[in-house]
């Protein structure tokens, strides 16, 4: 049995689907207040906004034992509230009878054994043969990783050439080992309900229902989050908290043709 320690090459990883003519607010500087109500016109940076904890700090999130399917590799696996918004994935009880390189890997979905490539993942890490998982790290899915369905263990190419190459290895980069997670995070919008208002300057892009729901967001040329989320009867932060992968440009513009998520139960 191989169990978990010293040190891993951290490989960090990380839904973005469908974008207008209005200017998009930025911030502003503002006036200091002197102590007589007047203004002294010292202009100060608006300060930028930090992570906050979903969860007092130390809590475990999430908790679960990776397993494969013969039961003969396996790993525990914690999902514990750090400062400042941050999540930790505690590693122990690494067990197997096949030592090889390994990768853990977060999926968004639910994961089977011998799934092959699971897309973006999150919190993903790898190790070769004789170093073993590290016993914890930042996992980098964002300030609620509750979005996450299933963390996974995936052989990999080893660095060391005698750790046999893919060809010797046939099972390199399919799912060997499978854990669900089932979160101990609050829902911040558990009443959330989205609506689909007219298509126009700044939300162009098309809806797609499935089973007559809205779903889908494909996102038209010009589209930015702020007119997007009004579309649908959301705030841009319920909108981004639908879409974890959302990527955004400097300007809160969408990426044009992406794909968004635009209902709550398919987060």
């Amino acid at each position: 049995m191989l169990g978990a320690t010293a040190a891993a090459v951290l490989a960090l990883s990380g839904c973005s689907l469908f974008g207008g003519d209005d200017a998009v607010p930025v911030p502003n500087r503002t006036a200091a207040a002197a102590p007589d109500g007047w203004t002294d016109g010292t202009a100060e940076p608006v300060p930028t906004p930090t992570p906050t904890s979903v969860l007092p700090v130390g809590t475990v999130a999430a908790e679960t034992d990776v397993v494969s399917k013969s039961g003969d590799t396996s790993l525990h696996v914690r999902v514990v509230q750090r400062a400042e918004g941050v999540f930790a994935a505690e590693l122990s009880d690494y067990r197997t009878t096949n030592p090889q390189p390994m990768s853990i890997e977060f999926r968004h979905r639910t994961a089977h054994w011998g799934d092959g490539d699971g897309g973006v993942v999150r919190g993903s890490v790898a190790w070769d043969t004789g170093a073993g998982p590290p016993d914890s790290y930042t996992l980098d899915a964002g300030p609620r990783p509750d979005y996450l369905a299933s963390v996974v263990l995936v052989p990999v190419a080893g660095v060391d050439p005698s750790e046999g190459f893919a060809t010797e290895r046939p099972w390199i980069g399919s799912v060997l080992a499978v854990g669900a997670l089932d979160w101990n995070i609050p829902n911040p919008y558990p009443h959330l309900r989205v609506t689909v208002g007219e298509a126009g300057p700044g939300a162009y892009g098309t809806v797609q229902d499935v089973d007559g729901t809205p779903t889908w967001y494909r996102v038209s040329h010009g589209d930015e989050l702020i007119t997007v989320s009004k579309r649908f009867g959301v705030t841009p932060e319920q909108f981004e908290w639908m879409n974890p992968y959302l990527e955004l440009t400097d300007d809160r513009w969408l990426a044009e043709n992406d794909v968004l998520n635009v209902s709550p139960a398919n987060r």
